[in-house]
């Protein structure tokens, strides 16, 4: 197995799921649990314990709707700090010169054919059929 398949699987196995978050928010948000699958311990044990006591049960309920729209952000973050442990800060590896080069198609070729028709015609150039005088 390459190594580039082997951090695949890493990724894989560290990589948090959207939906899972919203599940866990939905039936324990106030208690903080998508905050744990989401990587956000300390903020998820604050949530914990401010909706075990009395008076942070108010504070606990808004906190939990307004991390509705948190969810994503928390885990893409979450999946972006997982790639930058697996791969690290290693550069990318720039594309050899014969990749970047394309060979020229078909349509590349005709319209290069018309923009140097246009620079010869001064991008002046008349039709000459009736239809166009109809209209001018």
């Amino acid at each position: 197995m390459d190594e580039l398949h082997q951090k695949e699987l890493v990724f894989e196995r560290n990589e948090k799921s959207k939906g899972v978050a919203y599940i866990l928010w939905l039936f324990f948000g106030w208690l903080g649990f998508h905050r744990f699958y989401a990587g956000k311990t300390g903020s998820g044990l604050a949530q914990l314990l401010l909706s075990l006591s009395v008076v942070g049960l108010a504070v606990t309920i808004l906190w939990w709707l307004v991390d509705a729209f948190l969810i994503p952000d928390m885990i893409n973050q979450h999946n972006l700090n997982a790639i930058d442990m697996i791969y690290g800060s290693e550069p990318p590896k720039p594309e050899p010169e014969a990749a970047k080069r394309q060979l020229p198609n078909e349509m590349d070729s005709r319209r290069q054919a018309m923009l140097n028709d246009l620079k010869q015609t001064g991008y002046k150039k008349e039709r000459r059929d009736d239809i166009t005088r109809l209209y001018r």
